[in-house]
């Protein structure tokens, strides 16, 4: 479950791990009352993307480092599928992973 930047922190969809607030997720208490969904868990569950609309643009070199760390947690973690709430992100590793 990739927990993006705007969601965490513009949403308030779930817990941002820099405010040291009770962990909580919006998104996850939906996938989780899924039957036969197993969620993975992130090294880092609230890294950004480096999506950012016009960031990418700007700072393309940032933004396409941003976005392979991010998919390298998944990696890591063993997930099969990444979903979230966010497309511009999904949209933004679908790209990375495609290259």
């Amino acid at each position: 479950m990739h927990k993006s930047c705007h969601g965490l922190r513009g949403l308030h969809l779930g817990s941002c791990s820099e405010r040291m607030d009770p962990h909580f997720s919006t998104e996850e208490n939906l996938l989780n009352a899924i039957d036969g969904l197993e969620l993975m868990s992130l090294n880092r569950k609230d890294e950004c993307c480096g999506f950012g609309g016009t960031f990418s643009v700007f700072e393309e070199a940032i933004s396409v480092k941003m976005g392979k760390d991010r998919m390298q947690d998944h990696i890591d973690s063993e997930v099969e599928v990444i979903t979230g709430a966010d497309h511009s992100c999904l949209m933004h590793l679908e790209g990375l992973i495609n290259r």
